[in-house]
């Protein structure tokens, strides 16, 4: 999961009423994605999203600090479920604690330690990130799953015509920014930190604090 930072953005509020006067300058502060799920969206496709649920906490219904963007799946399955004792891509560094899988699965990865673990956890339960077929609460409308499948198929493609020489990284950050799932991209040119290193740049908003080493190559 990508973790953003939007104190890079200079234009906003602190504070917005209504809250949805917000979506057009988290778009600029992060770009046109889910923060949760980072599926690739319009601004139809995404919602201002209460960190801090509203309905819980009036009193952040319209404070800048409490919004991420989320599409409507993610915005639904989160509701009103109680933020506590998890990693959020605002704060935290949300994109060393996740493997995504070939199948379009998301996991923890497996060397973190128990308590970093069980906030990574808190967080895919907290948005229903691991929504695939047979797990509770999944919908047969929700696409996510096939979603993270098809970019993973996707830019592994890219990764052996950039290995061949068929394609510059230029082609790739492009592929990227009009599929989402960052991540993915950032998984799978690991080996490759020049590209990397434009992921991070090109997606507006990503918090470049985590990744020191790859830009200072």
């Amino acid at each position: 999961m990508r973790p953003v930072d939007k104190s890079l953005f200079q234009g906003n509020k602190q504070s917005y009423i209504p809250y949805g006067d917000a979506k057009d300058d988290l778009i600029k502060a992060i770009g046109e994605f889910c923060s949760y799920c980072e599926r690739q969206g319009n601004r139809s496709a995404l919602a201002v999203e209460h960190i801090q649920d509203k309905k819980s906490f009036p009193e952040q219904d319209s404070n800048w600090s409490n919004f991420l963007l989320s599409c409507t799946s993610c915005n639904s399955v989160k509701a009103t479920k109680a933020v506590t004792d998890c990693l959020l891509p605002d704060r935290d560094n949300t994109f060393d604690v996740f493997m995504y899988l070939e199948s379009g699965f998301i996991q923890t990865k497996p060397d973190l330690d128990d308590v970093l673990k069980d906030q990574a956890q808190a967080l895919i339960n907290l948005a229903g990130l691991d929504r695939i077929p047979g797990r509770q609460g999944y919908s047969g409308k929700d696409t996510l799953w096939l979603n993270r499948k098809a970019s993973w198929v996707l830019a592994n493609r890219y990764l052996q015509k950039y290995q061949n020489e068929g394609c510059d990284t230029e082609t790739i950050i492009d592929m990227a920014l009009n599929n989402g799932f960052w991540s993915i991209w950032m998984q799978v040119f690991a080996t490759f930190p020049d590209v990397q290193k434009e992921l991070i740049n090109a997606f507006t908003g990503t918090q470049k604090k985590f990744f020191q080493q790859i830009l200072n190559l």
